[in-house]
């Protein structure tokens, strides 16, 4: 009896993981999430869709601020869902409004609220968000668009097939003397190239599961959709490369995020939560790219507000997040160096570097397998297991692998944590954005009933006004100050409606000074979109 009682709590604690793995909630549910985060917090939260995927679900827009306008705060924009095998970075979007909205009461976030508006795109990609949730598994980063990645006049000819019926597309592994793949020396269930210039020499071909359909060498290479929409933005677009789209900016769902960003003026900074990390290691200046004729570098102010912003980060307890690759045509570079806006990339949770450095393992799939073990995640491996494969009769073939979407994805209860520091991150971030006030009013009278007057403007917050890089483009709403006078008032030195391109930096002030014939009062305003009190005007008695 005890025996059994103890089978019995070790098979449920181990549903309970199994299941806590698989809490993300597919997209229906997330709508009504929103919907009902909304409609409880109608006073502080609104959201509408901004447009529609290609198999027409919506591409949802969480607001948060309180009382005002909106568009006339500043704002930061969140962005997650581009990477739609991402999963973590879609729940972690949603439970940082629900903390935010939960904690809305506590003077520090209140008075957030009060002063900035946040942005939130929850799920940019969600037709190619719900594979995760379908009958058959796999990580899918494309949308619902056809294309023709192969280019042979066909579409969706050669899809996956899931050759053992256990609902998820893994790998497939092939015996064979001229293969380029081996098992990795600390795991052998992971498969890596050989590598010759090490003297390594390969024993097994490896494919995604399925069959070469079309009969062309390839395997699954033109599956169902086909647009990567973190390769169909403008900045460094790969032309003519799969998954790219037949020109940039060819999808709904990227459409529909840019024509809100280029009509909100007052978003000061943008986040994508994806596979982009600037937080952890940021941007390096790199002098030739950031000076040439088309800017492929950021700008060395910007390289330092990064580094600040990481800083920042980390004190919010995210470190040690890796380093990702990107691929051109992503929504991080876009939003600097298109958009003008500092933008930042978080994985949101991956596994620290302290420990692959402890296990000094150079593969980041072996990294995470001990990971797992370590912690007790179940479910993240399939053994590899024989399979009569039609592609190669006669010669062994196995399926097995990584998990779709666990690598990225962890146990709910191991990205609490990391959401709650996002959180305060965020919080912290938005209190340190630019703040500006009309100060030292001084007035002098001069002869022939002329009035100097001179005013500083100074940036109290932590934050510089806008990037380096946003003096460069029209897309970044700069500081602007305008004298309003009456008809017996006339302006003899000093422009009447000024714009001031060049970044105000955290700390800095600008004078200006006019000189006004006439008498009474002249109102003098400053607005500047992206700067808490940003629209702020002073009245000035003329002597």
């Amino acid at each position: 009896m005890l025996r059994k009682i103890t089978l019995l709590v070790l098979v449920g604690l181990f549903c309970q993981k199994l299941s806590a793995q698989n809490d993300y909630k597919n997209f229906s549910q997330l709508s009504n999430s929103l919907k009902q985060l909304a409609s409880k917090n109608s006073s502080l939260a609104q959201l509408k869709a901004i447009g529609k995927s290609v198999q027409g679900r919506e591409i949802w827009l969480l607001t948060l601020t309180k009382g005002g306008k909106a568009e006339e705060k500043p704002a930061i924009c969140l962005v997650a869902g581009i990477d739609a095998f991402h999963l973590a970075g879609v729940e972690s979007s949603l439970q940082i409004a629900e903390n935010l909205l939960k904690n809305a009461s506590k003077d520090s976030v209140q008075k957030v609220l009060e002063q900035k508006t946040i942005y939130i795109v929850p799920c940019l990609n969600p037709d190619a968000y719900e594979q995760a949730f379908a009958k058959v598994k796999y990580e899918r980063n494309f949308n619902a668009s056809n294309s023709d990645n192969d280019r042979d006049g066909k579409l969706n000819e050669d899809s996956f097939e899931d050759l053992n019926n256990d609902g998820y597309i893994t790998l497939v592994r092939i015996e064979d003397a001229t293969g380029e793949y081996k098992p990795h020396k600390d795991d052998s269930r992971i498969m890596v190239k050989a590598d010759a210039t090490k003297g390594e020499t390969g024993s097994y071909i490896l494919i995604t599961e399925g069959i070469d359909n079309d009969k062309d060498g390839k395997w699954n290479e033109d599956a169902e959709g086909g647009i990567v929409l973190n390769k169909n933005f403008t900045f460094n677009y790969p032309f003519f490369t799969d998954g790219a789209g037949e020109y940039a900016v060819s999808e709904p769902e990227n459409r529909a995020l840019l024509d809100f960003l280029y009509e909100a003026k007052n978003v000061y900074a943008v986040f994508q939560f994806g596979v982009v990390n600037n937080l952890t290691e940021p941007n390096k200046y790199d002098k030739q790219k950031a000076t040439q004729k088309i800017i492929a570098g950021w700008q060395e102010k910007d390289v330092k507000i990064n580094e600040q912003v990481s800083k920042l980060y980390e004190k919010a307890g995210l470190k040690n997040y890796p380093s990702l690759p990107t691929q051109g045509g992503n929504f991080t570079d876009w939003a600097y160096f298109h958009y003008g806006r500092l933008s930042f990339g978080t994985p949101v949770w991956a596994i620290p570097k302290d420990t692959a450095k402890k296990n000094a393992i150079d593969n980041e799939e072996v990294r995470f397998l001990r990971w797992a073990e370590a912690n007790k995640v179940p479910n993240v491996f399939l053994d590899w297991k024989s399979i009569n494969h039609p592609d190669f009769p006669n010669k062994k073939a196995e399926i097995g692998g990584i998990v779709p979407f666990v690598r990225y994805n962890p146990p709910m209860n191991f990205l609490k944590e990391s959401i709650e520091k996002h959180t305060k991150f965020f919080t912290e971030f938005l209190w340190q954005m630019p703040s500006l006030q009309i100060t030292n009013v001084r007035t002098e009278s001069l002869s022939g009933g002329l009035t100097r007057i001179t005013l500083d403007i100074h940036n109290k917050g932590l934050l510089p006004t806008h990037s380096e890089l946003g003096e460069k483009t029209r897309h970044v709403d700069k500081l602007k100050v305008e004298v309003l006078t009456s008809k017996n008032q006339n302006i003899v030195a000093g422009k009447r409606k000024e714009v001031i391109r060049k970044p105000l930096g955290a700390g800095e002030k600008l004078e200006l000074s006019w000189i006004i014939a006439g008498s009474g009062e002249v109102q003098i305003q400053m607005h500047c979109a992206t700067a808490t009190n940003g629209k702020e005007s002073v009245k000035v008695s003329l002597k």
